[in-house]
């Protein structure tokens, strides 16, 4: 079941064969690194272009549901040395060598699918790159118990070797891996995408002035956080590699499943204290909501200006990325959604081998959750409705960029299937059967299929619990029914049915009007096309009041809904009421905003104060 062998053409091998008798060698290639980074598949939160109410951040309560998952045993399938693809032939060439492999402990006690690929590489390095291969060997955590975790290694070394041997041959022989620990590894991981993406970026990173004679371990933790850097376009190695530029804030923890795991908060600036508390609870709620160990035991998370316009954040594999505006505590929309962008990447370490509607919808919907959790709203949406495709049928069968804003509605179809299966199955049977997809994805993670979809979330909700299956695959279907295939998105109904109460009578007031227009202060509008509009549309409500008191401020609420049945947004004004006028008007703007494409349908605007509503508009988007 390798997915990793094929015929080398390279002039080297091929001389290497001839001299051996014509024994062949098949490299291993390296996989995909630790899930989608920007190349394969977007891991990116879109930041919304309007800023939205949300509550002040409060301490986070421990997390629901943290019973553990069982796993599903895999089938036994180890094997012997011999059984290895190259293992004949490097016998026949290296026998010494082929029998120092076989003789490592990880190795001698049988080979497991997970294992075959780091002893593929293994093999190839004995016979191509022997500098390398007896470096590695003199390592004495080569044939540590606790190398099976860092196995993947040895697969980003062969690569590196494969790319440029003298390069892999200088970096086996650093002190940063000496010994061996889970920053090293990453930093391996990192330079290893560096040359398989961007071969000149890599030559050019090895030589800078600042570890061309050498990795340290601090350095290490460094060197994981470039790759990626120069793919979103900025040039952040100088900086980073200057240790008078960059501060490095460590933390470790223990993780009821995972045990001890350490966070790491890199800045290039100044920033607020509490983003390690924010990183350490979201961190904590991933493994309890999961119920499965948290999948890594270095979390770097780096706060740059180092992620694709209009998004917030993105997960590289080996690193979070998040901008520095969420790395505050001033009470400023950015310090507002910091928890969540934050919750979002964080999620990814568990949400990353699917199609990208699953995985950006499954860490948009932790993400809400993790929002319900510390301030007690339902969880809702966080991204305006998809303008593009409805459906996840449509967005399984269209290419779009990663960094292509048409790729938000992975974000927001994909949230709301999650959304409608929390909001019909309840909190448990919800999360069983998101921790059974987890496991299930998991179990299948690299391998060369199609990235899991629709019918692995059938099959998975399928397995959760005999009481109630029945009822519970029936939902399962529906809501499948609903956003796969794109049956019965409309809401029939209003989405808020509560009659409108247009007094304000702390004022002896009450709402006149209220209606939406294409500009602030125009006509009001029933009906508009998508290209209609500019910035934005506008909410426009008239008031007026009989009050003689102090000065006083009226609070408002102003949700927008899609006629999938989901508000998309909330914000909240206040208007001031002064004796010496009897009304006035307030305008705020509505709708995704510039860059954003107007969802095709029905909307509604409400507006609460103390708990009614006191006015409602509705509108039709046409294309």
């Amino acid at each position: 079941m390798s997915l990793f062998s094929r015929t080398l053409v390279v002039a080297l091998v091929a001389a290497a064969v001839i001299l051996a008798g014509l024994v062949a060698f098949s490299r291993v290639v390296v996989p995909a690194l630790d899930g989608p980074t920007v190349r394969d598949g977007s891991t990116y939160a879109p930041s919304p272009v309007k800023p939205t109410a949300t509550p002040t951040i409060a301490p986070m309560p421990a997390p629901l549901l943290s019973q553990r998952v069982p796993s599903r045993p895999l089938p036994e399938r180890a094997v012997s040395f011999h059984d290895m693809e190259n293992a004949r032939p490097l016998a026949q060439r290296n026998a010494k060598a082929a029998h120092v492999i076989k003789s490592l402990d990880w190795i001698a006690d049988g080979i497991s699918d997970e294992e075959r690929d780091a002893v593929e590489a293994l093999i190839y390095l004995a016979a191509t790159s022997e500098n390398v291969f007896q470096s590695l060997v003199n390592k004495t955590w080569l044939n540590s118990p606790d190398f099976r975790k860092e196995r993947t290694l040895i697969v980003d070394l062969e690569y590196i070797a494969y790319k440029d041997k003298k390069a892999a041959e200088r970096l086996v022989e650093m002190d940063f891996l000496d010994t061996l620990e889970p920053p090293d590894v990453l930093a391996v991981r990192s330079l290893s995408r560096m040359a398989e993406l961007n071969i000149h970026f890599f030559q050019r990173t090895l030589r800078h002035p600042a570890i061309d004679d050498g990795i340290t371990d601090e350095e290490a933790r460094i060197v994981t956080l470039l790759d990626g850097e120069y793919e979103a376009g900025t040039s952040l190695t100088n900086i980073l590699l200057n240790p008078t530029l960059t501060t490095v804030e460590e933390r470790s923890i223990n993780l009821p499943l995972a045990g001890e795991v350490t966070l790491a908060v890199i800045r290039t600036n100044s920033g607020a204290d509490r983003s390690m508390d924010l990183f350490e609870q979201a961190v904590r709620n991933a493994e309890g909501l999961m119920g499965q160990p948290f999948p890594a035991t270095y979390i770097p998370l780096l706060f740059a200006l180092a992620v694709p316009d209009a998004f917030t954040g993105s997960h590289n594999g080996t690193h979070i990325v998040v901008l520095p505006e969420y790395d505050v505590d001033d009470g400023s929309y950015g310090a507002a959604q910091a928890e969540s962008v934050i919750a979002h990447e964080v999620a990814h370490y568990y949400w990353r081998w699917g199609q990208p509607w699953l995985d950006e919808g499954a860490a948009e919907f932790t993400s809400a959750y993790v929002k319900h959790l510390s301030s007690g709203y339902p969880p809702e949406p966080v991204n305006y409705p998809c303008g593009h495709s409805q459906t996840i049928r449509r967005l399984e069968a269209r290419s779009v960029h990663a960094y292509d804003m048409a790729g938000v509605c992975d974000y927001a179809v994909g949230e709301r299937f999650f959304l409608d299966l929390y909001q019909r199955l309840g909190a448990e049977a919800f999360w069983s059967g998101v921790r059974i997809l987890y496991r299930d994805m998991d179990q299948i993670a690299g391998q060369n299929v199609r990235p899991p979809g629709i019918d692995h979330v059938r099959r998975a909700f399928s397995e959760v619990g005999e009481t109630g299956a029945l009822a519970t695959q029936q939902v399962v279907e529906e809501v499948i029914d609903r956003w796969y295939e794109g049956r019965k998105l409309v809401e029939t109904s209003v989405p808020d049915s509560r009659p409108v109460v247009a007094e304000l009578p702390e004022v002896a007031g009450w709402v006149n009007r209220a209606y939406v227009s294409l500009d602030d202060g125009g006509s009001p509008v029933s009906a508009f096309t998508a290209h209609d509009v500019g910035d934005w549309a506008w909410l426009t409500l008239e008031y007026s009041h009989d009050y003689f008191g102090s000065p006083t401020e009226l609070a408002f609420e102003v949700v927008e809904y899609y006629e999938d049945g989901f508000p998309y947004r909330r914000d909240a004004f206040t208007i001031e009421v002064n004796r010496n006028y009897s009304g006035g008007t307030q305008w705020l703007s509505i709708g995704p905003g510039p860059g954003q494409a107007w969802a095709v349908g029905r909307h509604w605007v409400v507006v609460n104060h103390q708990g009614r509503k006191v006015a409602q508009v509705e509108f039709e988007v046409t294309p």
